[in-house]
């Protein structure tokens, strides 16, 4: 694939699961680069229809959230709200603190519990994590995020959308796709089934919809339009928008 905004392969070391941004068994990451690539894309898209910021994103199978908390980090003067949903509560607890970061109360709360683990261990990583997260200040001072809301669903067999009280411009997700994480789901098809269920949630306006999966899933749905298609190593990615019906 050819980067078109992230051009240049810089060091993203600050944004690393388990430095600053919490981690766990089970939870996985995300390619910093790639993940804002693709970010970058969608809002790109909205813009040249005339959908400017700052936005409101979805994340149904969020995990840690870290792809949302780094997205945030990034790119937070284009964000104004947050959702992230997860089947597993496990791993949703993980993501209520990851998306906490974006905020000074959340990112204080986390320079004293690294300063204890250095003042306590005196690892050069933990120095380095509160370096980092020193850099990161500046990026959350910069947020104009109103809100981050995190729910436990089943996104195939949706049950608690109604904590998703604003319309949606972007929804970003990585779907399940083995080795930590797979699909719990009784659904034959469960992409399908998500494409089918975040329809409603979509912002008249204008929204895109960006899916990242292994090759071996088939992505599309009859009531979306693919506007762009990438693989990188054993990724692809998809980007979609709404097809709305025309009223007669």
């Amino acid at each position: 694939m050819e980067y078109l905004y992230e051009t240049k392969a810089g060091s993203y070391e600050d944004y690393a699961s388990g430095r600053v941004l919490y981690n766990a068994p089970g939870v996985t990451s995300f390619p910093v680069r790639l993940g804002s690539e693709i970010v970058q894309r969608c809002f790109g898209i909205l813009e040249e229809r005339g959908i400017t910021g700052p936005y409101t994103l979805y994340d149904p199978c969020c995990g840690g959230a870290y792809l949302l908390t780094i997205t945030g980090l990034l790119h937070g003067s284009r964000v104004r709200r947050i959702y992230a949903s997860d089947i597993d509560p496990n791993t949703l607890s993980v993501a209520g603190k990851n998306l906490a970061l974006l905020t000074k109360q959340g990112l204080s709360e986390r320079e004293l519990q690294l300063r204890e683990l250095y003042e306590n261990y005196g690892k050069p990583s933990h120095k380095e994590a509160l370096e980092s997260l020193a850099r990161l200040e500046s990026a959350v001072s910069g947020l104009t995020l109103d809100a981050s809301v995190v729910f436990q669903d089943n996104i195939t067999e949706p049950h608690h959308l109604d904590h998703v009280d604003q319309p949606i411009h972007l929804v970003l997700t990585d779907l399940p796709y083995g080795d930590l994480v797979s699909w719990e789901s009784g659904d034959a098809d469960p992409v399908s089934a998500l494409f089918e269920h975040i329809y409603p949630l979509l912002s008249s306006e204008g929204a895109v919809v960006a899916m990242i999966a292994d090759k071996s899933q088939k992505l599309g749905h009859a009531r979306y339009k693919r506007l762009q298609h990438f693989k990188v190593g054993k990724r692809q990615v998809a980007i979609f928008e709404p097809i709305r019906e025309t009223k007669a």
